[in-house]
């Protein structure tokens, strides 16, 4: 019988992750050491052809603690196809939680620099903006293909020491925008890296930062906000996210039936799969669901992979065309999933830079304004940087001063504030 969210999965492949999971049946409830996996060797598969990939039970999953490792293999990371990352290098399966409280299974990177020192490690949780709809663009899978187009970002930690973690911050079934999952995902990433002894970590003492641009601010500003309620342990000492993508509607509304109207049809594509209370089969004409079934292949600015993307076979088009009401905005399930992944609702607990582009073509300014406002007014200690940039060319030369903000909450610089 062939696994739904892995419908091309080989017979081997399934074969071993059958014996897996009756391996971790066996072993888990007593917290056995993470199931071991062969060095991944070319050719690599892909995720769905990977046993590596395929998820315990939820049986299996329900008995694990948020954060935990339960499987591990060895990769060589890669920059551009050929150059490699200097270090180490793993791939870990972890137990997280999902956007609905469910146990989940997410898989993460953990790279070690050769330059690490040997004790007092500290750790940066860099979230790849892969806005993807399948796992061909998972950062963990980029990572051993050497298609990650962050990596001279994820290159400045990693000449600098630090540990660095790469959570697939969607999960398995490629749940983009979805931010109670991205959020959580996240930090049992961060877990997961502070368990796996290889790393060298200090367990929850470690010092630890986030970061993340666009799909990836929207997974590391929840982690910060979900951080006191959901991993109070951890030890964050501050969070940078540029190109924030605080209130959804808005956003589409921002970007419909212009040339970037596919980052709308590629979050409803994803919501739609992470709410099935919003019908998207009822809500859509021939086209809209056409439409929806091209964009679960597709990913966002990834085309180091080849993956089709939205951007382009979408552009210009409006929502309105696609639709069988007039305003998808305004369905009521729809409101409904807009307002639960809205940043805002909650307090960050770890001191917060962001960066904003005035002429952002896809986040509205005012939205990360407001955000921010609302930031202060709880007592989070907030550096907010607007500059005249769009959102593309920001996510280059603004990480700069992202990364030095981070670099002073690790030295235990007081953290700077610009709230009014």
């Amino acid at each position: 019988m062939k696994n739904p969210l892995f419908p091309a999965l080989s017979a081997r492949a399934v074969r071993s992750a059958a014996w897996l999971a009756l391996s971790l049946t066996l072993l888990g409830a007593a917290h056995a050491a993470p199931q071991v996996f062969a060095p991944l060797v070319a050719p690599i598969p892909e995720p769905m052809d990977d046993a590596f990939y395929v998820p315990p039970s939820a049986t299996d999953l329900s008995g694990m603690s948020p954060g935990t490792v339960f499987r591990q293999r060895e990769i060589s990371a890669k920059a551009y196809y050929l150059f490699p990352v200097k270090g180490q290098a793993w791939q870990l399966m972890y137990r997280s939680t999902d956007h609905e409280g469910r146990a989940v299974a997410m898989v993460g990177t953990v790279l070690v620099p050769v330059n690490a020192p040997a004790t007092e490690r500290r750790l940066m949780a860099y979230n790849v903006a892969y806005d993807a709809l399948t796992l061909r663009c998972a950062p963990s899978y980029e990572m051993v293909k050497g298609t990650a187009l962050e990596q001279a970002l994820i290159q400045s930690a990693l000449k600098k020491g630090m540990v660095v973690v790469l959570p697939d911050y969607e999960g398995l079934e490629s749940l983009w925008t979805v931010g109670r999952l991205s959020g959580q995902g996240v930090l049992d990433g961060i877990r997961a890296a502070e368990n796996f002894s290889p790393a060298g970590l200090d367990g929850a003492a470690t010092p630890v930062v986030i970061t993340g641009y666009s799909g990836g601010a929207l997974a590391a500003t929840w982690a910060n906000e979900l951080y006191r309620s959901y991993a109070p342990e951890l030890n964050i000492k501050g969070v940078a996210a540029g190109g924030v993508p605080v209130d959804l509607g808005n956003v589409a509304r921002k970007v419909d039936g212009k040339l970037f109207a596919g980052v709308y049809i590629g979050a409803v594509s994803g919501l739609a799969r992470a709410y099935p209370q919003v019908d998207a089969d009822a809500l859509t004409n021939d086209k809209g669901k056409e439409a929806l079934a091209k964009a679960r292949e597709m990913c966002l600015g990834q085309f180091l992979t080849g993956a089709p993307d939205p951007l382009v076979a979408f552009a210009y088009k409006k929502m309105s065309s696609l639709t069988t009401v007039p305003q998808l905005l305004d369905v009521p399930a729809v409101k409904d999933v807009i307002i639960r992944n809205r940043l805002g609702q909650r307090t960050p607990g770890a001191p917060t830079y962001i960066y904003q582009g005035t002429i952002d073509e896809l986040m509205p300014v005012a939205d990360v304004d407001a955000l921010t406002a609302q930031y202060c007014k709880q007592g989070v200690k907030v550096q907010y940087t607007r500059t005249f940039n769009d959102h593309l060319l920001l996510a280059v030369t603004g990480f700069g001063k992202a990364f030095a903000y981070l670099q002073d909450r690790l030295n235990d610089l007081p953290a700077p504030s610009n709230c009014k």
